[in-house]
């Protein structure tokens, strides 16, 4: 009888877990790398990333930022679940002495229950520097 308990219990807990797929903040990434491919010195790039809030909270970006070789824009206001949104990147290669990767660190408004700290994506981009 406890051995049927106990895996009437098992069920149920896997079947409660399964079902709560969603998390409260999420975001998905149509790229979170991308390849900008060959550079010259002194050329400017830009693309985007593309994401949809696939959370069942609302979100909102307080900042997007990279390194000083990397201008930001992106979706302002409030992002439902569903919705979706646009980082755009303006790469300026001019101070660039070798090929490299640059991190873009996405940081929301909304704050991790857990830790307290604005939730963080960590978006990247590389390049191969052509002299």
């Amino acid at each position: 009888m406890k051995s049927i308990f106990t895996l009437l219990f098992s069920v149920f807990l896997m079947s409660s877990l399964t079902a709560q797929t969603k998390q409260n903040v999420d975001i998905t990434f149509d790229k979170e790398s991308l390849d900008i491919g060959i550079v010259k010195r002194g050329e400017i790039k830009t693309f985007s990333y593309q994401f949809t809030n696939t959370g069942i909270e609302d979100i909102e970006i307080e900042i997007v930022s990279g390194c000083d070789c990397t201008t930001t824009d992106w979706t302002v206001g409030i992002i439902k679940p569903g919705e979706k949104g646009t980082i755009d990147v303006v790469f300026n290669s001019t101070e660039k002495e070798a090929s490299e990767m640059v991190d873009v660190d996405l940081y929301l408004k909304n704050l991790n229950p857990i830790s307290d700290a604005p939730y963080l994506f960590i978006l990247d981009y590389s390049f191969v520097l052509e002299e």
